[in-house]
């Protein structure tokens, strides 16, 4: 474990390859943990905690964006890296590769949440999802960081009552809504060009989603597995939007896969 400048990361795992882990909102660094566990034989895998998340520093409005993030995690990159990329931080993944394929080898997702990808073929489930956070933002504006993340955590959590979660929990993730708000410039309307870049991806794409989890996921997914140039699906069972934290067997034994695929190509 180190600090860099404003960045915390952490090392999981012993093996030879280089992986690189990207959380999701409102995660930490040790949402890897269960992958270091199960593929530590192969990837040593360094994460970091996102910019307001975890032991990294707070976040700083109109200055932490996508385009930070990413260039905060290019400057520790020394040669290319597996990607294992978790909702926002496949996101981020997905950039990296189109800007940068010189640094990634493979790409593990699950469930990167490009949602402009679904737009033209789940146009009833994009629109809802849009709705849904139009309510986030606007509890948000409103001064109620608890009732916005609320919502937002009630759609995209891992199923537990929101008054289940500790309290300590329930106050972080109100402290850290102003990033949710930010990031929505990439979730939702591709700021950073995704989507039209995706064709240029010519390294091994596995897009994993879970089969409990919110609808507008699955077509987002397909939508990116079918526009990258090497990609392949893969639906969880059982799993919802955590399922990299959740199912981390399941979801190490495809990433295992993939990165196989990279080795041999």
């Amino acid at each position: 474990m180190e600090l860099i400048g404003k960045t915390f990361w952490r090392s999981l795992g012993g093996g030879a390859r280089p992986a690189l882990g990207l959380h999701c909102n409102l995660g930490h660094s040790g949402a890897f943990r269960g992958l270091g566990a199960e593929l530590g034989d192969i990837l040593t895998i360094r994460a970091p905690d996102m910019p307001g998340h975890g032991r990294s520093a707070d976040y700083e409005a109109n200055v932490m964006t996508g385009r930070f993030m990413l260039d905060a995690i290019m400057a520790q990159l020394d040669g290319p890296v597996d990607v294992i990329g978790h909702s926002y931080g496949g996101l981020l993944g997905l950039r990296l590769a189109i800007e940068r394929p010189d640094l990634v080898r493979s790409l593990s997702l699950f469930e990167p949440v490009v949602m402009l990808a679904a737009k033209d073929t789940a146009a009833a489930e994009f629109a809802k999802n849009r709705a849904h956070m139009a309510r986030v933002f606007a509890l948000n504006d409103a001064g109620d960081q608890e009732a916005s993340v609320r919502l937002f955590v009630e759609e995209w959590g891992d199923g537990t009552p929101w008054e289940n979660l500790p309290a300590e929990t329930r106050a972080t993730f109100a402290r850290q809504v102003p990033v949710v708000v930010a990031s929505q410039a990439d979730v939702q309307d591709d700021v950073g060009r995704i989507i039209p870049r995706l064709e240029q991806i010519e390294v091994p794409v596995l897009v994993m989603d879970g089969a409990t989890s919110p609808a507008i996921i699955k077509p987002v997914c397909d939508g990116v597995a079918a526009m990258v140039q090497d990609g392949r699906r893969v639906t969880v069972e059982g799993a919802g939007h955590m399922g990299m934290i959740t199912h981390p067997f399941e979801v190490a034994a495809e990433v295992r896969r993939t990165v196989e695929s990279a080795i041999f190509a």
